[in-house]
């Protein structure tokens, strides 16, 4: 007899895949890693597939674990908006949102479409920064919600959105396994580029500057000229470029993430849309 998904083991696994731990996805959910792990087990039996690899760095997903997770997020904004329509919250006003660039220019705009499909009677204001400033524009009020590295900001964000990065590089660009690697930098501070050089410096990968750059469109260009190997999000992959993940030993790309800030005494809009946010990333 088949049995319907318990809702509770969707949100485990996607705050699993989410934060790359069952550790740290523990912290979040606020549950023991016992009893995170039980509910992973118990979902994979419900749907008698392997999902995550484990290993001591974390999990992983695999190709079921990538399928499902797609649907496990639709079903969990699905009964969010069902839940929003049976109590007769229809939402108008204005949002002031602000976010950093590599989420502005990349999954932002899908999220915010869906939203706005959902509730046509919502303006939203966008700024797109760095995280310093946006932390300052929301400590001056001028924006309802901001998304931004957690590193950059003084206060403690109300929730957080985990993204697995990818190395990448021009698909014209030519390697070598053993060479030094030729890498994009940023300028400034930037805690992707902080993990990247970490995570390099622990497999003895030498690296040189092969490029510099000051902005997330100056990224772009830099990588789809073939003149380094950077980080990106899976959805700002520029299609003359490619995945190196697996390739010239390079190791795992580490893991973004981003605190999810709201205003002082948020209005209902300013925290349906922080809740629309968390589930569409």
């Amino acid at each position: 007899m088949e049995r319907n998904l318990d809702i509770r083991l969707l949100r485990t696994f996607v705050m699993v895949s989410e934060t790359g731990t069952v550790s740290r996805a523990a912290d979040r959910l606020a549950r023991t890693q016992a009893a995170v792990s039980m509910q992973l087990q118990r979902l994979e039996l419900d749907l008698n597939a392997k999902l995550l690899l484990r290993s001591p760095k974390g999990v992983t997903l695999t190709d079921a674990g990538e399928t499902f997770l797609a649907y496990a997020r639709k079903t969990i904004a699905l009964g969010e908006d069902m839940r929003r329509q049976l109590e007769g919250r229809k939402l108008s006003g204005r949002v002031r949102l602000g976010m950093v660039e590599d989420l502005a220019v990349t999954r932002l705009p899908s999220v915010i479409a869906d939203f706005r499909r959902r509730h046509p009677s919502v303006e939203i204001e966008l700024t797109s920064s760095n995280s310093a400033d946006l932390a300052k524009i929301l400590y001056d009020e001028r924006a309802d919600i901001v998304v931004a590295d957690p590193a950059r900001c003084t206060v403690t964000p109300s929730s957080y959105l985990s993204r697995q990065l990818i190395w990448c590089a021009s698909r014209m660009m030519e390697l070598e396994d053993g060479a030094d690697l030729p890498l994009i930098i940023f300028e400034g501070s930037c805690a992707w580029q902080d993990k990247m050089l970490s995570v390099l410096a622990e497999k003895g990968i030498k690296w040189y500057s092969g490029c510099r750059v000051s902005s997330f469109a100056a990224l772009i260009s830099g990588l789809r000229a073939g003149l380094g190997v950077g980080l990106l999000l899976p959805e700002g992959l520029p299609s003359d470029c490619h995945n190196l993940q697996g390739q010239f030993n390079l190791p795992t790309a580490p893991i973004a993430e981003f605190g999810v800030y709201v205003s002082r005494n948020p209005p209902l809009l300013v925290q349906e849309l922080a809740a629309f946010l968390r589930a569409g990333f």
